[in-house]
């Protein structure tokens, strides 16, 4: 019992060396298209790479003008005044101001008031305000701050 040959591509057996290992190439995936294919993959990985960096950049500019605020505490002063205590992050050198409001027991706004804050090199500040009310109020807290726009 011997074991039989393994055919080889000569010229006995008709089959050129070229015809074989692109048959070969073709069986087993290994063609030109391929890199067609691995091209296609590699731009639009570096398309996907280029959109996400211009997201984070655009996405970071609009962060540095966000303005965040605290509700510190209240003091009821009389039937027609609350003071309020907040404190305001946001950028530094840039206009900033916020909305007080001031509600009664059943959430009815009672009085309120615009605060600008003045433009310093600080990010934080610590605010304390009184808000004129028409009845009496409750409670009192920021309501919401903002960047103000340049008049230019």
């Amino acid at each position: 019992m011997s074991e039989a040959p393994e055919p080889t591509p000569s010229a006995n057996t008709g089959v050129d060396a070229d015809d074989a290992r692109r048959a070969l190439d073709d069986r087993y995936g290994r063609t030109r298209s391929r890199g067609i294919d691995r091209r296609f993959g590699w731009i639009a990985g570096g398309i996907a790479v280029i959109a996400g960096m211009t997201i984070l950049l655009v996405g970071g500019w609009q962060q540095t003008a966000t303005v965040e605020f605290q509700d510190i505490g209240r003091t009821i002063v009389d039937e027609h005044r609350v003071d309020v205590r907040f404190e305001v992050t946001g950028p530094a050198h840039t206009p900033v101001a916020c909305a007080v409001e001031a509600q009664n027991p059943t959430k009815a706004i009672v009085g309120w008031k615009i605060v600008e804050l003045p433009v310093t090199e600080e990010r934080s500040h610590s605010v304390s305000t009184t808000v004129t009310t028409t009845n009496r109020a409750t409670t009192g807290s920021v309501k919401s701050c903002w960047v103000l726009e340049d008049p230019e």
